[in-house]
């Protein structure tokens, strides 16, 4: 745990470096606001031993005046550390949230599908947050309180050296129960933030599924799980309060025990004349002020361990590896000529239970190549290699002759377009929808890639035309037509290849034909690959692969294929009642 923690501060200083010029500001506010507050205590002294025992006016004025110069000062250098130091902060965690979204972004798929996307998101809002805290308030009452905990002991020693001794016997105890209560809270500080990522992520599942939430009446279910969740993340946040409440009154009774020593020792020695009663005084009051660093230093600890802990979850997803490498040295395609091929390919999600077993197929440019087989069989992770969302653990994947692995990710992905099973638009126009991804295309681009798509009319007869909001996952219109702003997305950007995974396959039939037909009209002039578990989308394909369990058991146009007596015939049995024989039993 100490290696971790050493590594945490040096990653959050790595991450102040830019703005080092601040923090120094910062700091010469923060020492000489330190110095104001201990200097006050001093003035006691004279208080009592040249005004309130030899009458000297003089130094009362002197006094009275200095004591609002002093306090002007402190003011003005408190400013000075509280606005730079949260500057400094909120600069970091922005820099930080801005990282861990990026990292986000481009880390793998399977990292990403085996998450709650709610504590994701927790990690990047409450998580950040408490950082900014710990980087800002507790680094301002470090170095403040230690400055003038030092400054305080100073004149402590050098008002009567031996009073500071018996002080400081007590210390060592306040210091073990600091370490004992750092640990605890420590612990806590996870717990809390793992109850609250916890909390997020069933709010997001459940709003995100509203529509399911309420078809199966499931309301009360839900608020079941969020209250049992709210009230787990309240017993951590009790515990954590328990302990740091127990911490600050320990420490306490510890230093006003000391005190009540002090006081009783000190009096002995003004009697006997080794103390004036000013230094006693004065003595007494650093004492007293000596009590507010060490309880801050408690309050710190809280915050410190709290902010550790989110450290630690930030910096834990930003250290997981992405699983699809960029190449160093990557090789930019600007225009390919969308030829794909399989060489040997196999492929597991999960270690030992393969996806794709060897898989060797070529796709011409220009050709049509359609991808049937039985659900699970393994045809959406074909499409998934293709677009690099992952790499096969054995083969490769190659693109115009050149392996996946060594080509420009952004440049590959900006020449293939994907129609997913399940197109997802975002909160915005019809225009932002169409053009996502492509901010090169004009006007003229969206509207014939939605007249391509067979979407144009249906835009035109809205409101606002192209200018139209659409609801967050486009919940405002139908299926269809979901399904042909995704079809206008990918194709927006021209692209060589074009993948049409399992487009038609929730929609109904007289659906299917139309969006067959803006299928049709997309996939002219380019590589095209159809994925599909319902085969009337791949009647016209020059070429059908046929998977099942992973390898290609067969291979040809559709009236081969119908009348080989093979999985594809027995596919059309089932689903047009054509077929051979054979088949049909």
């Amino acid at each position: 745990m100490p290696t971790v923690k050493k590594n945490v501060y040096k990653r959050l200083l790595y991450h102040s470096v830019p703005y080092v010029r601040r923090i120094i500001g910062a700091l010469v506010c923060m020492v000489f606001s330190s110095v104001c507050a201990v200097v006050a205590p001093w003035l006691l002294k004279n208080i009592v031993d040249d005004v309130l025992i030899s009458k000297n006016l003089v130094v009362l004025n002197f006094l009275a005046i200095g004591l609002v110069v002093l306090y002007t000062l402190k003011s003005i250098f408190y400013y000075g550390q509280q606005y730079l130091m949260s500057w400094v902060g909120q600069r970091v965690v922005v820099d930080l949230r801005l990282r861990l979204y990026d990292h986000m972004q481009r880390m793998s798929l399977r990292y990403l599908y085996g998450r709650r996307i709610g504590e994701m998101l927790s990690r990047i809002t409450n998580d950040v947050a408490i950082l900014q805290g710990m980087i800002t308030s507790a680094l301002i009452d470090i170095v403040v309180q230690s400055l003038s905990f030092f400054g305080m002991v100073g004149f402590l020693l050098y008002i009567n050296w031996k009073l500071t001794l018996l002080t400081f016997l007590v210390l060592p105890l306040a210091a073990l129960v600091l370490d004992i209560a750092s640990r605890r809270l420590r612990v806590v500080g996870h717990d809390i933030q793992q109850q609250l990522a916890g909390l997020s992520a069933i709010a997001a599942e459940a709003l995100s599924a509203i529509r399911i939430v309420r078809l199966f009446a499931t309301e009360e279910q839900e608020y079941g799980r969020f209250e049992s969740q709210s009230n787990s993340h309240f017993r951590a946040l009790m515990r954590g309060v328990q302990t740091n409440a127990a911490l600050t009154g320990i420490v306490e009774v510890i230093l006003i025990s000391a005190l009540s020593v002090i006081l009783w020792f000190g009096g002995r020695l003004v009697v006997s004349g080794e103390l004036t009663p000013g230094e006693l005084v004065a003595f007494l009051g650093y004492l007293a002020l000596l009590v507010q660093p060490v309880r801050v230093f408690s309050r710190v600890v809280a915050q410190l361990q709290q902010g550790l802990a989110s450290a630690e979850r930030v910096f834990e997803i930003m250290d997981t590896e992405s699983e699809v490498k960029l190449p160093e040295n990557p090789i930019f395609l600007e225009k390919l000529s969308g030829e794909v091929e399989f060489r040997d390919v196999s492929f597991a999600y999960n270690e030992g239970l393969w996806v794709l077993e060897g898989v060797s197929f070529a796709i011409r440019p220009g050709e049509k190549m359609a991808i049937v087989g039985p659900t699970g069989a393994g045809k959406s992770t074909i499409a998934d290699l293709i677009s690099r969302f992952y790499d096969p653990q054995q083969g490769s994947v190659l693109i115009d002759g050149v392996d996946l692995r060594r080509l420009d990710l952004k440049t590959l992905r900006c020449q293939t377009g994907i129609v997913p099973q399940d197109p997802v638009l975002l909160k915005g126009s019809m225009r932002f929808n169409i053009a996502y991804g492509c901010e090169e295309a004009t006007e003229c681009d969206v509207e014939q890639a939605a007249r391509v798509a067979g979407i144009h009319g249906f835009i035109m007869s809205l409101p606002d035309g192209y200018e139209t909001e659409v609801g967050e996952r486009g919940v405002t219109l139908s299926g269809g037509q979901r399904q042909r702003v995704a079809i206008a997305r990918a194709i927006v950007r021209d692209p060589r290849i074009l993948i049409m995974d399992e487009a038609t396959s929730s929609l109904d039939a007289a659906v299917e034909q139309d969006i067959q037909d803006a299928m049709r009209k997309a996939m002219a002039g380019r590589t095209s690959i159809v994925i599909a578990h319902r085969l009337a989308t791949v009647r016209e394909a020059d070429r059908i692969l046929v998977i099942e369990k992973g390898r290609i058991v067969e291979e040809g146009s559709h009236d081969s294929l119908k009348g080989a007596g093979g999985l594809y015939s027995r596919l059309c049995a089932l689903q047009f009642g054509e077929g051979n024989g054979s088949a049909s039993r």
